[in-house]
């Protein structure tokens, strides 16, 4: 047999560097990616798992990065399926969901055209937990609810509980009290005995207790969470997670220094273990805690930290983002890489041509919506000077009462004349002329010289009280002369008292809408805001804005 010198010399040059390694320590297929060439896929599979069991997260990164890009559409789909899968997590754990989502995607397309459906639930809860941790919780809800979708089999039976406890988290942030009672009542119905399930129904329970505003049930189960993860689970992770659910609730409740506590534990615990995403959850925790306390130093100290934290963090993913990207380049370097490049460069000019359409036509809708909105601005501003002038012509009205009685003597001459046209023809008046100019004077004297009609409560039958009369004659007066009925009669008064309230920046000014909605009678700010909108055509919060800056105007000059 003969033995090509030049491959031999090759050879011994790399068991020399192999075994240099060795003995300084550093030995990792992932630190040469030369080596990992030569080793077989399967083999190399194996080793990535074997780096996440030892928590070398960079070595397994590198080694999953090499596998996925084997993937030549045709070897064993589903080893590539769990590869992208698990390059996902390791890239979700360190906060890089960019890549995390492309990794879990490639996964995903995999496992739905092999039809290995036994995968797709872990897939798609990878997928929403990505969305969720990005604060898309909806997203996150409808892979959730796609991964109970699935068919049922052994793959999906493993993921319920995991299911449903990120469901029911996601609405617990959503503080959807409903929907996760609902689905914590499903996870409990399981009936699972193992540690985690234990574990996780008693901090479930204690999120329940915290949205419905129990705080100290609350807490007492955050606490015997902790202290189940910690003497049973032996989870430094769990513990803190409880940890920090006790310490939000002291600090909602303004327990500030019970809170420090508990977030002092998580940081303490993190920096001895070397768990740096709970040491940056704590200590941006900590930071905004002293924060409220009012003591600026320490925040100052903690957010620095903090910030500097998570720009190595950011500096890190773009290393290996940088090294991944060269390793991929370096083992699709062939035919079909080029063939690959190619169409993604013609692709890419049409996505240019699309780009350049698309940002026309932005610029275009953008000039015309900015056209509009000027059209906008200006309609608000008259219909505002309008309500305005209307207000002032009210505020100079000092005469009311004579006008009232002037206003009564000529309705009494026509009166008889026009009863019959006013009122439908089966329905006759129950009170005398004499009486209705009474009673009318009577609710005008009310109705403008107290502020009666701004309590709640406030009715028909107050007013009635009011006067010394009946709720019918008054309903009556009402319906009549002014052609409307009680209710829409009390909305006009208030809503003219709420835009005089408005308008006095001075008194008013620091009063929120719900405050000036509460003052003249709504009990709901809903309601509030959809009669004062009908009554002028502006919402208070734009009548209120307007106000402002026509002060500012008149100061101004």
């Amino acid at each position: 047999m003969n033995i090509n010198p030049r491959r031999l010399r090759l050879l011994f040059i790399a068991m020399c560097l192999c075994f240099v390694q060795i003995l300084s320590g550093k030995a990792s297929v992932a630190t040469d990616m030369r080596l990992m060439n030569m080793i077989q896929t399967d083999s190399l599979f194996h080793q990535g798992k074997e780096a996440m069991e030892r928590r070398d997260m960079d070595d397994a990164l590198n080694i999953f990065t090499v596998v996925c890009s084997r993937d030549d559409r045709k070897s064993s789909r589903l080893l590539f399926s769990k590869a992208h899968q698990l390059r996902g997590n390791i890239l979700s754990a360190k906060e890089n969901y960019a890549e995390a989502i492309q990794a879990y995607l490639q996964a995903r397309a995999i496992a739905e055209h092999e039809g290995f459906s036994d995968r797709l639930p872990s897939i798609y809860i990878n997928i929403g937990n990505v969305f969720s941790s990005i604060g898309d919780l909806d997203t996150g809800i409808s892979f959730y609810q796609k991964a109970l979708s699935v068919p049922d089999g052994d793959g999906k039976l493993k993921a319920l509980p995991i299911i449903y406890n990120n469901l029911l988290y996601a609405y617990y942030l959503k503080a959807d009290v409903d929907s996760a009672r609902k689905y914590y009542e499903i996870d409990h119905n399981l009936g699972l005995v193992d540690s985690r399930s234990h574990y996780d129904l008693i901090l479930n329970r204690g999120l329940i207790y915290e949205l419905e505003g129990k705080a100290p049930e609350a807490r007492e189960r955050f606490r015997v969470a902790a202290d189940f993860a910690r003497d049973s689970l032996k989870s430094p992770e769990c513990e803190a997670a409880a940890k920090s659910h006790i310490a939000y609730t002291y600090e909602r409740e303004n327990v500030l220094d019970s809170a420090l506590v508990y977030l002092h534990s998580n940081e303490a615990m993190a920096r001895i273990d070397g768990y740096n995403n709970l040491l940056v959850e704590s200590l941006r925790d900590l930071a905004r805690v002293y924060e409220c306390m009012g003591r600026r130093t320490e925040s100052l100290l903690y957010k620095s930290e903090y910030l500097s934290m998570s720009d190595s963090l950011f500096s890190r993913e773009n290393l290996n983002f940088i090294k991944n990207s060269q390793v991929l380049y370096e083992q699709n370097a062939d035919a079909y890489t080029i063939r690959t490049l190619n169409t993604t460069n013609a692709l890419q000019r049409h996505w240019i041509i699309a780009l350049f359409v698309i940002i026309t036509v932005i610029a275009f809708l953008s000039v015309s919506l900015w056209r509009q909105k000027r059209k906008l601005s200006n309609a608000w501003k008259g219909l505002y000077e309008r309500n305005l002038s209307l207000l002032d012509a009210e505020r100079h009205y000092t005469g009311r009462i004579a006008g009232l009685e002037e206003r009564l003597k000529e309705m009494e001459e026509n009166y008889l004349q026009n009863e019959q046209q006013t009122m439908p023809p089966n329905r006759k008046p129950l009170i005398t002329t004499e009486q209705r100019r009474i009673l009318l004077d009577k609710i005008c004297h009310v109705m403008e010289s107290s502020d009666l009609y701004c309590d709640p409560e406030f009715s028909i039958d107050r007013l009635a009280a009011a006067i010394d009369s009946n709720s019918r004659y008054v309903s009556e007066m009402i319906n009549t002369e002014y052609g409307i009925n009680f209710r829409t009669f009390l909305n006009k008064y208030r809503v003219k008292e709420a835009m005089r309230r408005l308008e006095d920046i001075e008194n008013y000014g620091h009063f929120t809408i719900k405050t000036i909605g509460e003052s003249v009678g709504y009990k709901y700010q809903a309601t509030f805001i959809s009669v004062f909108t009908k009554e002028t055509g502006l919402k208070p919060s734009l009548y209120q804005q307007l106000s402002r800056n026509r002060r500012n105007r008149i100061s101004e000059i």
